[in-house]
């Protein structure tokens, strides 16, 4: 859905494509590891450096920068086609 679509739809129909995307992503982030999932989030969401997931994990920072990178190119893949 474009810019532009989305000024012309209707409530219900912004809804159904919110939820869609909520869903999609929930589905992807599912697709994760759970170590995948735990660095994603502390990274993008609890802002944690990559030094302090890495303690949190106990993992080497080398380790946790692929991690992350990793979580982060499935989530790109999966949710492609929503932007895409």
């Amino acid at each position: 859905m474009s810019h532009t679509d989305h000024e012309h739809s209707t409530p219900q129909e912004r809804y159904a494509h919110a939820t869609d995307i909520r869903d999609a992503v929930a589905r992807a982030m599912e697709s994760l590891s759970d170590n995948e999932r735990t660095a994603f989030v502390l990274r993008h969401f609890e802002g944690m450096s990559i030094d302090e997931i890495g303690k949190a994990l106990g993992t080497k920072v080398s380790a946790t920068k692929h991690t992350v990178f990793r979580a982060v190119q499935k989530l790109r893949e999966e949710l492609e086609p929503l932007v895409g």
